[in-house]
């Protein structure tokens, strides 16, 4: 049903990841944000262990998408770290101010085998209204050995 949803285009060495988050925009609430949004992967990995490997000087675009509805909105609004090495050059980075808001950070520093645990935050329009709240997934960005 769902496709994956992290693609990866070579700009010489260094690559663009955009890192697309589904959100059935008709059910979300803070109760159940993890049943209702996935990042397309694989059957029995969790939003908190979806891991996307990056290497120094990829550029990475989150964005959002409603699985219910066409006309429904996902506002990605931050990434904020949240653990482990932070792989860019501040602790959040904010969204660009487009509908649906995407937010783009290029990854600056880290080893091999780094891993970053940092914070999606989203908000969503259901049927022209916003939906309580803002909604939290916790994921992961690994540094890897090289483009």
């Amino acid at each position: 049903m769902l496709l994956f949803s992290v693609t990866g285009m070579a700009y010489g060495q260094a690559k663009v990841i955009t890192i697309t988050l589904y959100v059935n925009t008709a059910s979300v609430d803070s109760q159940n944000t993890d049943q209702t949004c996935n990042f397309g992967q694989a059957e029995g990995i969790s939003n908190e262990n979806f891991t996307v490997e990056a290497n120094i000087g990829d550029t990475i675009i989150w964005r959002g998408e409603s699985t219910s509805s066409p006309y429904d909105v996902v506002n990605i609004t931050a990434i904020n770290h949240e653990g482990g090495k932070n792989v860019f050059d501040k602790n959040r980075l904010d969204g660009n101010g487009q509908t649906p808001e995407l937010v783009i950070g290029t990854v600056v520093t880290g080893a091999p085998g780094d891993e970053d645990k940092y914070k999606v935050s989203f908000k969503v329009l259901n049927n022209g209204s916003r939906r309580n709240g803002t909604f939290h997934i916790d994921p992961i960005i690994k540094v890897g050995g090289g483009n």
